[in-house]
C-alpha cells in the first residue's frame, strides 16, 4: 500500500527530512511521484525505518553498514543473519563507535596532511568508512598512522617503499575470494552466508599466523647465517695464526 510521507513519519517517529535523506542515501526505496508536490511511499518503509533506528541507537552502526544489512534482508535473510555477516566480516562492534575525521588522525598520529594523502594514494591506508563523501577512520587507522606510518617516516623512508604490501595483499585477497567462490558454489543462500562468516574468521587467523611464522623463520635463518659466518671467520683467523707460528 502506498502512503504519504507524513503518514510514514507519524507511524515511525522519524522526521520527514530524515526519511528523504535515507532515500537519497539508498536506505529506503524512492517514492512514486504522483505530481510535483506529492509522492507516495511504500508502507514497508515503516518497518525498514525501525531496523535503521535499531542499528543506529542500539548498535551505533554507521549508515553504510545498515545499508548492507538492509540489502541482505532484501535478498531473503533474516535481520539476525544479515547482522551476523556484518559482525564477522566488518567487525563493527570493535570500531564504529569511535570513527573520527582526517584532522583527528593528523593530530593524534603526527603525520602531515601530505604524508597521509600519500599513504592513501598508495593504498596502504584505507579509511574505515566514507559517509557523505567524507572519509572516516577508526582506532586501528589512528594506531596504524601513529605507530607504523609515522615511524617509517621518522626512519627516513619514503612511504612508497611500503607499496609492496598493497600489491601482495591484493593478490592474497583475490585468491581468498576465488577459494571462497569454490567452497560456496552451488550452496543455498543461508548456507553461503554461514560459510562466509566462518571463512572470515579462518582467513583472519590464517593471514596473521602465516605472516608471523614466515617472519620468525626468516629471522632465525638470518641469525643462523650470521653465526655461521662469525664462526668461519674465527676459524680462519686461528688457522692463519697457527701457520705463522710454524
Amino acid at each position: 500500500m502506498n502512503v504519504k510521507i507524513g503518514d510514514i513519519s507519524k507511524q515511525s517517529g522519524v522526521p520527514a527530512s530524515t526519511i528523504r535523506y535515507y532515500v537519497r542515501e539508498g536506505l529506503l526505496p524512492a517514492p512514486v511521484k504522483i505530481n510535483k508536490k506529492m509522492s507516495h511511499y511504500d508502507d514497508a518503509c515503516v518497518e525498514r525505518l525501525k531496523v535503521i533506528q535499531y542499528f543506529q541507537e542500539r548498535r551505533y552502526f554507521p549508515l553504510y553498514l545498515i545499508k548492507n544489512i538492509l540489502r541482505r534482508m532484501d535478498e531473503g535473510l533474516s535481520l539476525q543473519e544479515a547482522e551476523a555477516v556484518e559482525n564477522a566480516v566488518f567487525k563493527p562492534e570493535e570500531s564504529d563507535r569511535n570513527l573520527v575525521d582526517r584532522g583527528t588522525v593528523l593530530a593524534e598520529s603526527g603525520l602531515t596532511d601530505a604524508e597521509m594523502r600519500q599513504a592513501e594514494e598508495i593504498g596502504i591506508l584505507v579509511p574505515f568508512a566514507v559517509e557523505g563523501g567524507q572519509p572516516l577512520y577508526d582506532d586501528d587507522d589512528v594506531r596504524f598512522c601513529r605507530d607504523v606510518l609515522k615511524r617509517i617516516v621518522d626512519f627516513g623512508l619514503d612511504l612508497q617503499s611500503l607499496a609492496f604490501y598493497v600489491d601482495l595483499g591484493r593478490s592474497i585477497v583475490t585468491r581468498e575470494m576465488s577459494l571462497r567462490r569454490k567452497i560456496v558454489s552451488g550452496k543455498a543462500s543461508r548456507e553461503n552466508i554461514r560459510i562466509t562468516v566462518e571463512l572470515s574468521k579462518v582467513g583472519d587467523f590464517l593471514r596473521d599466523y602465516v605472516m608471523r611464522r614466515l617472519f620468525r623463520q626468516q629471522v632465525q635463518e638470518n641469525i643462523q647465517k650470521s653465526l655461521t659466518k662469525t664462526t668461519s671467520g674465527r676459524t680462519g683467523r686461528r688457522k692463519t695464526n697457527n701457520q705463522q707460528e710454524v
